[in-house]
């Protein structure tokens, strides 16, 4: 393992170590980045915590072409994870949005939920 990735393992949080077992090395690395991407973002739920409101912590630099605030629906009790964006169902990785609502949610296995 390379010296970048064994960082990115003590410092990403048990999402990123369930990653690094399932992804190639340049998927895992892509997933870092939107690991990264995702502390950006606040998740508010809404509702019975079945979807949430996704949105930048600061509206006013996100770019203009970017909404800023996606709505994320669980369903299966917590087990399947969508967003609006659709990053997950056209290319197989979970976006910064899902990504923070299952750091905000504690989830700890990135298999059970995307």
């Amino acid at each position: 393992m390379c010296l970048q990735n064994s960082k990115k393992m003590r410092t990403g949080g048990p999402l990123v170590v369930d990653a690094h077992k399932i992804y190639t090395l340049k998927v895992f690395s892509l997933f870092c980045e939107l690991k990264e991407q995702s502390e950006f973002y606040r998740a508010i739920a809404v509702g019975n915590g079945l979807r949430y409101e996704v949105e930048h912590y600061d509206l006013n630099i996100v770019q203009y072409w970017c909404k800023g605030r996606y709505t994320v629906q669980v369903q299966q009790d917590g087990l399947l994870y969508s967003c609006e964006c659709g990053l997950y169902e056209h290319f197989g990785l979970p976006c910064c949005h899902i990504l923070r609502v299952c750091v905000s949610c504690f989830m700890r296995l990135l298999t059970c939920g995307v």
